[in-house]
């Protein structure tokens, strides 16, 4: 199985498999990602590094069950407003959306991609699990997947046409994976109560972001469109990403001017491309672009696609 290695994070991101994401670089320690994903029958399992944080908003795009796991640095993660520990996974049912942040360090995390109509997640109650949950409490069981979705992605005796050796690899994954859903949730702290959920919040608050218009709606603007208060907005972005409003909508805004450099034709200039968004103290910008990104903007428009 080839690990494929990136230099840029958007291409990086492009290349995971069974979610729609909307990421965000948070710092880059090491500049390379890479990526090994392998099938295993109707189960996908993949391994994932990444050189530097991370903020995520994702919805799993896959038709079964999706488990997400750290496999370096676990106390960095916070899924769904929830620390993570030796022992935590994220359990994202078909369809469901996710937020997971990783500040400011290089990091490493696995997943398995279960089938559709093997089984069922359910409620104490038996009704079908609907939303994301981080799960823990039991490390052996987790340590158990984390090291069967390791071996088997990098196993090179897997490789090519499948065999009974791939059947007998998958129903090891999935018997651990199985395992870890019975695992107790783990409890997300309280921040009050607000009218909606902090899941609907950042929801609404990324649908509002991800419209193309200018100009970017201010944190007050931002408050009114999802329909809470500017405090809760705030309290729900400190769980969720681990930043304010403010240094998310940033954050996006640097990642939008990289996206245009790396994309832009023949002859266009990085001043063109900060004045189309809207940025004018070039200086400063430009100073936050290096620290984010470790290069300038001018190296990043050398280097377009």
């Amino acid at each position: 199985m080839a690990i494929h290695t990136f230099t840029d994070f958007d291409a990086w991101g492009e290349a995971i498999r069974g979610a729609h994401l909307n990421l965000a670089c948070d710092a880059v320690e090491e500049p390379c990602w890479s990526l090994a994903v392998r099938p295993l029958g109707d189960i996908v399992v993949q391994l994932a590094h990444e050189g530097g944080g991370d903020l995520c908003y994702g919805a799993n795009s896959h038709p079964g069950v999706t488990l997400f796991l750290p496999v370096s640095r676990p106390a960095e993660y916070v899924g769904n407003g929830v620390r993570f520990d030796d022992a935590s996974l994220l359990a994202i049912p078909p369809g469901a959306d996710f937020r997971i942040h990783v500040r400011r360090v290089a990091h490493d995390w696995c997943s398995v991609a279960l089938p559709a109509g093997r089984f069922a997640w359910c409620e104490d109650t038996g009704a079908p699990v609907r939303h994301s949950r981080v799960l823990g409490a039991v490390p052996r069981l987790t340590s158990r997947l984390r090291d069967l979705i390791t071996r088997t992605t990098m196993a090179g005796s897997l490789d090519g046409t499948p065999t009974p050796a791939t059947r007998a690899a998958a129903d090891a994954v999935m018997r651990a994976a199985l395992g870890c859903l019975q695992m107790p949730v783990k409890e997300t702290p309280a921040i009050g109560r607000p009218r909606l959920d902090r899941g609907e919040i950042i929801r609404r608050a990324v649908a509002v972001l991800d419209i193309d218009s200018w100009p970017r709606p201010a944190v007050a603007d931002l408050a009114v469109a999802v329909g809470v208060p500017v405090r809760t907005l705030a309290r729900a972005f400190h769980e969720s990403f681990g930043v304010s409003p403010l240094a998310y909508i940033q954050l996006r805004l640097l990642h939008e001017v990289r996206r245009g450099l790396r994309t832009a034709d023949e002859g266009t200039t990085v001043a063109r491309i900060l004045t189309a968004h809207g940025i004018w103290d070039f200086g400063r910008f430009g100073a936050r672009y290096r620290r984010q990104f470790g290069e300038t903007m001018s190296a990043t428009l050398l280097r377009r696609r």
